[in-house]
């Protein structure tokens, strides 16, 4: 037998007390630890004292270990015990235990606290839902009857009808789940939700023609309501009806009634479906154009159109709609981030360069925005005003962020490249790689500007090749790799790699084609070499060494 633990001396009851008033003090001041110790000390003290436990146990919780949770339990358990009429401390204890996989305990808990409390609705339906977890035929039903009181109390609902239908699934009873929805609706024919409600179950069990009957008198009854178009949207994608598909979501899309997050959803699920049909994008820019006056608040929807019009190619009008969106909620980086991207992508560098000023006013701690920045304004030549923005990512960046680290290493060495720091330069790709021995785009730029000042001609080899091992079909790289052999006279080579290169370019460069020239040109063909200088002076009519090589018909090291 296990022996009790000895009464508290009175001594130990006043001790107690006296460090209960203190923890209560703690807690009032916001000493939760505090709080916690004392309390620890007064229950030790006299552990009889149910006061004391039942402000203990939610402190034992936050150490989220079985002891101490277990502890907590047999606290709330045996204050409960003694107040089952405590209604706060019962709701504690059940949910405890149903979060601790104790369903009959919690069961227990429940009922007692039914029994004092039957007109509590939330302790009806914890009661019902444990009931129906049994898997007992006889308390699934009494779930039943427990739900259909709460209904006489509340009024039908689809919440309710719901939980009972859970319930005929488990006993496979399909007849009464069709019966639920049939009662239910009968309770308000006229209501269009209830309508979509029921044609959503007998959708389910295949009855689709009757399924499709409840949509369409949803949209009869409500004609505004979105819900009921989308319903029927999905009836007919399920059915393999594109253009009734079609025509239902632009119809949801146009309701008023839509939540814009669900509208957001069904749009983004429709361009996703029709992406590949050129006929619809005049419609989705229409249904985008509708959302925004729907909803001219709403910044998602403008990020989204933004987003539909630059998969478009349409940058422009992209930017014009993303500016909407930082406007309407500046707080999100990434999307002033998206605005300068787009702008970039229609060659308003300008333009990109003031988005990230003024995003950086409401972030100035984003170390991407003053990296992203520093990229823009290189690009423009401004090589020491591009260094400083890359510094000031520096000191922001985190110190386990290695790889941006590495990235804002490798775009300042770019830049103390072109500023003609060449020694500076590469010796800041060294830390770049350091940083990220993975850092493709350090590894290929270092490997080609050794190439272009002939120096340590082995070690940009050595680069080079490992890039291609992770990415062998990036033309980028590829050109470095020609031009890496180029430069060690490797000419048969690099003429095999500038061919591969050329395949696999999407657009014609400039840089390719001269490169391809030269390296035909060493190679025995000059006539082919004239051919792509030709083609890159057009596309870089003002650089004076291709106006040289066309009109001379020879190569020139610059």
């Amino acid at each position: 037998m296990a022996r009790r633990a000895p009464s508290p001396t009175a001594a130990d009851r006043a001790k107690a007390d006296l460090l209960f008033l203190e923890a209560q003090r703690a807690k009032a001041l916001g000493h939760f630890d505090a709080a916690f110790y004392l309390l620890d000390a007064a229950h030790t003290l006299n552990p009889t004292d149910r006061e004391i436990g039942i402000e203990l146990a939610p402190f034992l919780l936050h150490f989220q270990d079985s002891v101490s949770t277990e502890r907590s339990l047999n606290l709330l358990a045996d204050y409960y015990q003694s107040a089952p009429s405590d209604y706060q401390a019962g709701v504690r204890l059940g949910m405890l235990y149903e979060h601790n996989g104790r369903d009959r305990d919690a069961l227990e808990v429940w009922k007692k606290l039914h029994s004092y409390y039957p007109e509590r609705i939330n302790v009806s339906a914890m009661l019902a839902a444990a009931l129906a977890r049994t898997g007992l035929s006889a308390d699934r039903e009494r779930a039943i009857a427990v739900y259909d009181s709460i209904e006489a109390a509340e009024g039908p609902s689809i919440d309710l009808s719901s939980a009972k239908m859970q319930i005929y699934y488990l006993f496979d009873d399909t007849a009464a789940i069709k019966g639920e929805a049939d009662r239910l609706l009968s309770s308000r024919p006229g209501s269009s939700e209830f309508n979509i409600f029921a044609g959503d179950i007998y959708d389910m069990f295949g009855d689709k023609e009757r399924a499709l009957v409840f949509y369409n008198r949803a949209v009869e009854l409500d004609p505004a309501n979105g819900h009921a178009y989308y319903a029927k949207a999905n009836y007919f994608k399920a059915e393999g009806d594109t253009a009734a598909y079609d025509n239902e979501i632009l119809k949801a899309l146009r309701q008023n009634s839509l939540d814009p997050d669900i509208k957001l959803q069904i749009l983004r699920s429709f361009i996703q479906d029709t992406h590949a049909d050129s006929i619809m994008r005049p419609r989705i820019s229409q249904l985008f154009d509708t959302l925004v006056l729907q909803h001219p608040g709403e910044s998602n929807i403008r990020a989204l159109y933004a987003a539909w019009l630059a998969e478009e190619k349409m940058f422009a009008a992209a930017a014009e709609q993303q500016e909407q969106a930082v406007g309407l909620d500046p707080s999100d980086a990434d999307e002033w981030d998206m605005l300068a991207s787009l702008y970039a992508s229609d060659q308003r560098y300008d333009l990109a360069i003031d988005a990230l000023n003024r995003a950086i006013h409401y972030h100035p701690a984003s170390p991407a925005l003053h990296y992203k920045l520093g990229v823009l304004i290189g690009m423009n030549k401004d090589y020491d005003k591009a260094i400083n923005e890359f510094n000031r990512a520096l000191e922001l960046v985190g110190p386990n962020e290695n790889r941006l680290r590495s990235s804002i290493y490798c775009s300042i060495a770019d830049n103390l490249y072109s500023a003609g720091q060449t020694d500076s330069a590469f010796t800041v790709y060294n830390t770049a790689i350091r940083l990220d021995s993975d850092n493709l785009l350090a590894l290929n730029n270092a490997a080609y500007f050794m190439a272009c000042s002939g120096r340590d001609l082995d070690l940009a080899l050595a680069m080079i090749e490992r890039v291609l091992a992770s990415d062998p079909d990036n033309p980028t790289d590829l050109d470095t790799y020609a031009w890496v052999l180029f430069k060690r006279k490797n000419y048969a080579k690099a003429r095999e790699v500038i061919d591969r290169t050329l395949q696999l370019a999407t657009d014609d460069s400039a840089d390719i084609l001269e490169h391809a020239g030269d390296i035909y040109f060493m190679d025995g063909e000059p006539a082919r070499a004239l051919e792509f200088w030709t083609r890159a002076l057009e596309l870089n009519p003002d650089s004076e060494l291709l106006q040289r090589k066309v009109r001379d018909k020879t190569f020139y090291y610059e």
